[in-house]
């Protein structure tokens, strides 16, 4: 794990216990085999935390009207069109453990046309459109609205998940264990996530964890499904109590600016139009902007020097891992804003939906 100092299993207590121990029996692992985690990622921010695994639980470990290993794909494929090796090949083995081991390859090299089964074809096929607001998937998608809290959840959980992956483990695939023992490590790795598939799991379980709050207007796509929708709220309230307290008004001001005008695309090679997204700010503003902007539009790009500059104004791992957060989340609601079919659609809060203009051409590391 970069940048920061994890808590583990054998130091957490309070709430920070109570989650692991409930990932550990609902999700079978903490963490893989060489200790990366997004759990891990979140420990310093213990409310963060619950508020993620309770997510994650609500919308993607419980099976309503959609199949786990539906959104298992689905995962995978939102981390394959964001670049996230690590969450590519975990969610892509997950799906297999629900059943679908025959796709996994598909899901790894983004061949949907490998996938048999035509729902899931289907569902792969639009979280690939994710990050293509005017796609025909998108404008059509292939689920209705009793499966939308699902279907968009999932897609929204992992491009806030795939954001705090890249910068906290860096841009690397899941490893195993040595690479003589990695066949048998994954079928290992496979076996205790099935036991724990196996499991039971009611909706509202991981609600406790956290306060209950107001649903913001712009998730209002979750109400046919209200123990997501309250896991979605919960969250939500925590991470902007911690963006809050990480950054200042203008500095979140500078992250809502570009993603009003972000239409998905990769930012340009070039540093410009980061510059541009930081201009008028002063010198201790502008280190914490970088990286709260680069969080939410480049996380690949997020080095230890910029790390490093915001820790120089905030040094707690809780306050960076807060940042992180806000600005990960916010791109996520960005993309959902774009997802949710016509009659979920509402009046939009929590950050700028304006149309902007197109992104400029792709372009990575």
């Amino acid at each position: 794990m970069r940048f920061i100092k994890t808590v583990g299993p054998r130091e957490a207590d309070g709430l920070l216990g109570q989650v692991y121990g409930e990932i550990r029996r609902d999700f079978g692992l903490l963490r893989d085999p060489d200790g990366n985690s997004p759990f891990l990622a979140h420990s310093p921010h213990p409310e963060l935390l619950a508020g993620v695994w309770s997510v994650l639980y609500e919308t993607v470990l419980v099976e309503g009207a959609v199949r786990r290993a539906d959104k298992e794909a689905i995962g995978a494929t939102v981390s394959r069109i964001n670049d996230c090796p690590f969450c590519v090949e975990a969610h892509a083995l997950l799906s297999g453990v629900a059943g679908e081991a025959e796709d996994r390859g598909a899901l790894i090299n983004g061949a949907a046309n490998g996938i048999a089964d035509q729902r899931r074809r289907e569902l792969v096929a639009w979280a690939a459109a994710t990050r293509e607001p005017h796609s025909e998937l998108v404008r059509g998608p292939p689920f209705d609205e009793k499966e939308a809290p699902e279907v968009i959840g999932t897609a929204f959980a992992f491009h806030y998940v795939n954001r705090v992956v890249e910068i906290f483990q860096g841009h690397r695939p899941m490893q195993v264990g040595p690479a003589p023992l990695r066949g048998v490590t994954m079928s290992l790795v496979g076996a205790i996530a099935g036991r724990a598939l196996r499991r039971g799991r009611e909706p509202g379980r991981t609600l406790r964890l956290l306060p209950e709050s107001d649903l913001p207007d712009d998730l209002g796509w979750t109400r046919p499904a209200p123990a997501i929708a309250s896991a979605m709220a919960r969250f939500a309230a925590a991470v902007e109590r911690a963006g809050e307290c990480a950054l200042s008004n203008p500095e979140r001001a500078r992250v809502t600016s570009a993603l009003a005008a972000w239409e998905g695309a990769d930012p340009p090679l070039h540093g410009d139009w980061l510059e541009r997204a930081l201009h008028g700010l002063q010198p201790d503003a502008r280190d914490k902007a970088r990286l709260a902007v680069l969080a939410a539009l480049a996380p690949y790009r997020v080095d230890e020097a910029t790390v490093q500059s915001f820790k120089h104004v905030r040094p707690s791992d809780a306050d960076l891992v807060g940042a992180v957060a806000w600005s990960a989340l916010s791109a996520a609601r960005r993309v959902a804003s774009w997802l949710a079919p016509p009659a979920l659609a509402t009046e939009r809060s929590g950050i700028s939906l304006g149309a902007g203009t197109p992104a400029p051409a792709a372009g990575r590391r």
